[in-house]
């Protein structure tokens, strides 16, 4: 059997057979530091029970005169044995029954016949060591004075006179006092006699005594005592009343100098500023690396705080759904350069991927305090009214009020904002489209909200995904630059027709070099790459003004807006100059009324 430690203890075994006695008492004298008393039946146990001091009792049920449910019920109804534990031993277990009177009753366990010695001992272990650990907690009451004098705020305990019982050491130390000049003395005589405006606290108005009398917890944060000097100490307070067997004898009062809380809160402050300044480097990586989404979070909130003002949120809610959209996308900073910054539609991989911002984001930010709702927020900007929606397939009050908000502000962008690979939207028909989708894809009354609070906002019609600096035209060529001639891959022709040219008609001039083939068999594959990154060089520092693309193999195109008079002198003069096998060919034809004949062009290569 384990150990119970050092503590002896007394169990009570009651029953009617002398033999279930005695096989009690061998087995609990097995245990050193348990004393056993064996008596027959009800009375002589009561009997017992007045004269010696008892820890546990195992306790037959079926006993003639008085049985173990009516033994107990005297044993729980005296107030000197109510607290004694007793466990059940019986032959005859019904459930039903043992639950209505024994655990009614008091019961904390029941043993079966015949006798387990095993689970005897270890239920008898358990609650023993149970008792053991309420021994430690009135020693640990013992020892409150000792605490009280080592913990860092202050405390004293008040009789029911308001008079000093136990003062502290630092509440000595904050008042100025000494102990003598306080134990016994009435605090509203020392220390708690004015208020702040310096006057008098009657006994009958302070709430300190309130408490006493009310039996209520007082707390206060901006509360003052008095030192000795007679300056105020400006503190947070609690009082709490005292009791004893349930009658209130006192309180304890328990303060803290402000000054150092307002340390604490300094500290707190600071953290709280720290993880703020490491929210907005990670907000300004994400920018630094896409642009577009840095214009997208700020509209995104924009419009965010437009409609919640419609739907009449309060300040509070409104600056909360404003910060969520700030950080909306901040998941993306675990997104791939490849994926992130790619100009064009995503496959369902790329997709996939993109798609994972939401978590990202929301495993960034869940566990910081200040970022907690804001996590549930944001995580939610792409869920769908009908489910259809990611990460989690939300569908209609599922999805969070602020949330739903987001949804249609982050929707109502990306139609308004010009996409490499989708232009954009009117304001007109951005909106027409929200409301043809509520009920949808998105909730009716943030879609009513949105078509009065949107209206009238002005969008930059510039705004779109193309480069703006030398750096961002660097990652966008990484999508659209052949790796070996460094010149544009014609998929990169949709978005010179749509962004690029600006006049009604274009000439596209094709290229085809002939005899490649045979060229490679004669000087070798690297020579041959070595001839077309130097044509290229040429052709695209010849043409600067135009648009150079590598169509696939051996074939070039150039697209101008006006007509190179001399392309064929200039290429010929090139080919000559080589002395190549390579041959070449030319044709040219002048696309009119460009815009609208982009789709047939693109079809012409297959994009």
């Amino acid at each position: 059997m384990p150990s119970l430690g050092n503590n002896r203890y007394t169990i009570l075994c009651i029953d009617d057979n002398q033999n279930n006695l005695f096989t009690l008492n061998a087995l609990l004298s097995t245990v050193s530091n348990i004393d056993s008393i064996e008596v027959l039946g009800a009375k002589e146990a009561l009997h017992v029970l007045l004269i010696q001091h008892v820890d546990l009792i195992l306790c037959d049920v079926q006993m003639p005169a008085i049985n173990g449910f009516e033994l107990a019920q005297m044993i729980k109804s005296n107030k000197k044995t109510k607290d004694i534990p007793i466990i059940f031993v019986t032959a005859v277990f019904k459930s039903d029954e043992f639950i209505s009177k024994g655990f009614d009753i008091g019961a904390i366990d029941y043993i079966t016949k015949p006798i387990d010695d095993n689970q005897l001992l270890n239920k008898i272990t358990l609650y023993l060591k149970i008792f053991e650990q309420k021994d430690k907690v009135v020693q640990s009451e013992k020892r409150f004075y000792d605490i009280a004098q080592s913990i860092g705020d202050g405390i004293y305990t008040l009789d029911l006179e308001n008079k000093i019982t136990f003062i502290n050491k630092e509440a000595l130390a904050l008042f100025g006092f000494r102990k003598n000049e306080l134990v016994g003395k009435l605090i509203h005589d020392y220390i708690h006699y004015k208020d702040i405006d310096n006057k008098p606290i009657l006994v009958k108005d302070c709430k300190v005594h309130k408490s006493i009398i009310d039996g209520c917890i007082y707390e206060d944060e901006n509360e003052v005592l008095i030192r000795k000097d007679g300056s105020f100490l400006a503190v947070s307070i609690v009082s709490t009343p005292l009791y004893v067997d349930n009658v209130i004898v006192g309180s304890v009062v328990v303060f803290r100098d402000k000054t150092a809380q307002n340390k604490i809160e300094k500290l707190e402050h600071d953290k709280i500023k720290n993880q703020e300044q490491i929210i907005l480097s990670m907000i300004d990586m994400i920018e630094s690396r896409d642009s577009y989404t840095a214009g997208h979070t700020r509209r995104v909130a924009e419009y965010c705080v437009l409609i919640a003002k419609e739907m009449n949120y309060s300040e509070q809610d409104i600056e909360l759904l404003k910060n969520a959209a700030w950080l909306h996308d901040i998941g993306k900073i675990s997104t791939p350069d490849s994926v992130l910054l790619k100009p064009g539609k995503l496959d369902n991989t790329e997709y996939k991927l993109i798609q994972e911002h939401l978590n990202s984001g929301y495993e960034m930010l869940k566990n910081i305090d200040q970022y907690k709702v804001i996590s549930n927020i944001m995580r939610e900007h792409h869920e769908k009214y009908d489910g259809s929606g990611y990460p989690r397939g939300l569908k209609s009050d599922e999805i969070k009020p602020l949330s739903r908000i987001m949804i249609v502000a982050d929707s109502f962008d990306a139609m308004t904002t010009n996409r490499v690979y989708k232009p954009r939207k009117s304001i007109s028909v951005a909106l027409k489209e929200l409301e043809s989708l509520s009920a949808i894809h998105y909730h009716s009354d943030v879609v009513s909200a949105a078509l009065i609070a949107l209206k009238d906002i002005k969008i930059d019609s510039n705004i779109s995904q193309l480069p703006k600096n030398i750096m961002e035209e660097q990652r966008f060529s990484y999508f659209y630059k052949d790796r070996l001639t460094n010149l544009f891959i014609i998929e990169y022709l949709e978005l010179v027709l749509r962004y690029y040219i600006h006049s009604d008609s274009a000439y596209m001039y094709n290229i085809e070099l002939h005899n490649f083939s045979a060229f490679n068999k004669q000087f070798g594959w690297k020579k041959g790459d070595k001839y077309l990154i130097k044509f290229s060089e040429f052709i695209n520092n010849l043409y600067k003004n135009c648009t150079v693309f590598r169509v696939e193999g051996d074939d070039f195109m150039i697209l101008s807006e006006v007509k190179l008079e001399n392309i064929n002198s200039d290429i010929s003069a090139y080919i000559d100059e080589k002395n190549s096998i390579v041959k070449y060919n030319i044709s040219q034809e002048l696309i009119k009324d460009i815009k609208n004949n982009t789709v047939d062009l693109m079809a012409r290569f297959n994009i």
